[in-house]
């Protein structure tokens, strides 16, 4: 069943701002929580254990003779000064804690500055609360609409190039769309992996740092990088809850999973889903998301891989009209197929799955024969002789 196209595109609205007043609430507690652990940690004992850790280091390698080449290597003089400036300095003179007139001045510093960004800040905020309820109106008449803007558009064009530019903007279509749709299949399928590794893994808020891995697939090459940031910084401060180890060994573990998801996201998942919506190199692409976001900021860097599609598309076009050419040759005049929807790859993988189960007993009895030929030479021939 068609879903009706004004019903479809409401859903879709509906859905983008649930999706936006839903953000804060899951992407705020984590936040709140790492801020939490930043406070409640005692730098007091944190700098004098790592004072003691010092000058036992220092006093290690005053002691210790190195042999090289043949020549004995007395490192004191160079650990006696360091540990010697080391112990006549005070403990209350490295945490020396401010007097109140420093104390007042640096609040009241403080306070003026906060105010100061907070004004700024509050003046960005209803600015981008403007640009985007404007944003959304402005799309919601132009989704209502897109069916209608291409024929008015082609009024415009000279009556033999309007087949031409018909293919050219069907061509343009397909690419945004495929390009679109398969963001969205690779963002939850990323969303979903990183899901079920950071819950495996044991990492606090596994559930906002998938949706933050999933956001940021919007994010051409570069998304990855951005997402495993906070994901090591929550492992680095709050650790395992399932695994005993180091934070430290913790965070190398938490980033060696994001790495391992973006290999195969890059190698398996991105070809079947993206397919060929692009047909750009990743260095093109990382360099476009680069300029687009010096010209349009973050607009820029999650529109770039499109927007550089459709360069090209046209480019090719002027190319080809340029040197008196077909544009669009026989061979290249049907637009290309649209990528499977997500849908369609879930049952495909799930009746291979089914397949795979019912051909098991067939395949462990061909494997037994395989390691065995003898034993079935044996069973055919027995009945025989007796």
């Amino acid at each position: 069943m068609k879903i009706p196209r004004v019903l479809a595109i409401l859903l879709s609205y509906l859905g983008l701002i649930l999706m936006i007043l839903l953000a804060p609430l899951i992407l705020l507690p984590p936040i709140i929580d790492g801020f939490n652990v930043i406070a409640g940690i005692d730098y007091q004992a944190l700098v004098e254990n790592l004072l003691h850790w010092t000058e036992a280091t220092l006093v290690t390698i005053s002691r210790t003779e190195t042999s090289l080449l043949g020549f004995t290597v007395d490192l004191s003089g160079l650990a006696e000064p360091a540990l010697e400036a080391l112990r006549t300095t005070s403990m209350t003179e490295i945490i020396a804690l401010p007097s109140p007139e420093n104390i007042f001045t640096s609040v009241r510093s403080a306070l003026t500055l906060t105010l100061d960004v907070a004004t700024s800040l509050a003046g960005s905020v209803v600015a981008g609360a403007l640009a985007l309820i404007l944003t959304l109106l402005y799309s919601i008449y132009f989704s209502l609409d897109a069916d209608k803007l291409g024929p008015r558009l082609l009024t415009v064009v000279p009556a033999p190039y309007r087949p031409e530019m018909a293919t050219l903007m069907n061509r343009l279509s397909i690419t945004w769309r495929a390009y679109f749709r398969g963001q969205i299949t690779l963002m939850v399928i990323i969303g979903g992996i990183t899901l079920i590794g950071n819950t495996a893994l044991g990492l606090p808020g596994a559930f906002s740092l998938a949706v933050i891995a999933g956001l940021m697939e919007l994010i051409p090459n570069f998304g990855a990088f951005i997402a495993v940031i906070p994901a090591i910084v929550v492992a680095l401060l709050q650790g395992s809850t399932h695994w005993e180890v180091n934070n430290f060994i913790f965070a190398l573990m938490v980033m060696g999973f994001y790495f391992l998801v973006q290999q195969v996201e890059n190698n398996f998942i991105v070809p079947r889903v993206l397919g060929g919506a692009v047909k750009l190199h990743p260095l093109v692409i990382m360099g476009g998301v680069v300029v687009g976001t010096i010209v349009a900021g973050i607009a820029g860097a999650l529109l770039a891989a499109p927007v550089m599609a459709s360069i090209k598309e046209i480019m090719s076009y002027l190319y080809a009209k340029i040197l008196s050419q077909d544009p669009f040759p026989p061979a290249l005049e049907a637009p290309q197929a649209e990528p499977v929807s997500a849908q369609e790859q879930l049952k495909t993988l799930w009746t291979r799955w089914q397949r795979f189960i019912a051909q098991g007993p067939s395949r462990w009895n061909r494997f037994r024969r395989r390691l065995n030929p003898s034993g079935r030479a044996r069973s055919q021939v027995r009945p025989e002789q007796e």
